[in-house]
C-alpha cells in the first residue's frame, strides 16, 4: 500500500474547481489486489455548488496496466461519491489511458467516459494529452498538460462537468520533490467565457478561469 495526505489551494478537475474555488484537503491510498489495484482519494469540497452543497468527495477506482513494450496502457473503472450533497449526485466513469518514458520525459494520454446518468444530465468525455520531464540533477519536474471535454444532454446538470458547453482546458506547472514531501504550482485556465455559462445552479462561476493552483504533499 502506498498514499499520502494533501493540501491544496484548489480541487481542479478537467482545468474547474470541484471545491468551490477554495482550499481542499484530501488523503489518498493505493492498494495492489494481485491482477488489479485499487485507489480511495477523500477530498473536502466545502459546499461546493458545483456538487450541490457537498462536503466531501471520495473517488473509489479499480484498474489494471497492461504493459505493450515500451507503451502502458491503463484500465479504470471509476466511482465518484458525494457526501453532504443535498441531493444525490454520485456518478461513475471508466477511463482508458497509455503512457510512454524516455529518459527524463514521460508521455500520457488518457480518455474518461461517463455514460449517460441523471446525475451529470447526460454523458460526458474528457480527452487529456499530458507531459512532465524532470530537470537533470535537481529534484525539479516540469508539467504541461492540455484536455477536452464535450458529451450530450441539455439537463441543467450538464453543468457540473461542462458549464458552458464543450470547452478546452490547460495546466501548466512545477514541483519539488524530495520524498515524502513534494510542493508544486500550477497554472490552470480554460476558454469558458462566463457569458456561455448555462442557467444553471451547477455551473459555479466561482470555479471558472484562470488560475494558480498550490500544493502540498506528504506521501507515505
Amino acid at each position: 500500500m502506498d498514499g499520502g495526505i494533501e493540501a491544496a489551494s484548489d480541487d481542479i478537475r478537467a482545468g474547474i474547481s470541484w471545491s468551490g474555488g477554495r482550499a481542499s484537503a484530501s488523503a489518498d491510498a493505493r492498494f495492489d489486489l494481485t491482477v488489479f489495484d485499487a485507489s480511495l482519494r477523500v477530498a473536502a469540497l466545502r459546499g461546493a455548488p458545483r456538487h450541490a452543497g457537498a462536503d466531501v468527495l471520495a473517488d473509489v477506482a479499480v484498474g489494471r496496466d497492461w504493459s505493450l513494450g515500451a507503451v502502458t496502457l491503463r484500465t479504470e473503472a471509476i466511482g465518484h461519491i458525494f457526501g453532504g450533497a443535498s441531493r444525490h449526485m454520485d456518478f461513475g466513469e471508466l477511463a482508458l489511458g497509455a503512457r510512454y518514458g524516455l529518459g527524463p520525459v514521460r508521455l500520457a494520454a488518457t480518455a474518461w467516459y461517463a455514460p449517460r446518468q441523471s446525475t451529470i444530465g447526460g454523458d460526458n468525455l474528457h480527452l487529456r494529452l499530458a507531459a512532465d520531464a524532470g530537470l537533470p540533477g535537481l529534484p525539479i519536474t516540469l508539467l504541461a498538460s492540455a484536455g477536452y471535454t464535450t458529451g450530450s444532454g441539455d439537463d441543467a446538470r450538464t453543468a457540473r462537468l461542462r458549464p458552458g458547453g464543450d470547452y478546452a482546458d490547460w495546466k501548466i506547472g512545477a514541483e519539488y520533490s524530495r520524498y515524502p514531501l513534494s510542493i508544486g504550482v500550477d497554472y490552470v485556465g480554460t476558454d469558458i467565457a462566463l457569458a456561455r455559462l448555462k442557467a444553471s445552479p451547477f455551473a459555479d462561476p466561482s470555479g471558472i478561469g484562470d488560475r494558480l493552483v498550490a500544493r502540498v504533499r506528504f506521501s507515505f
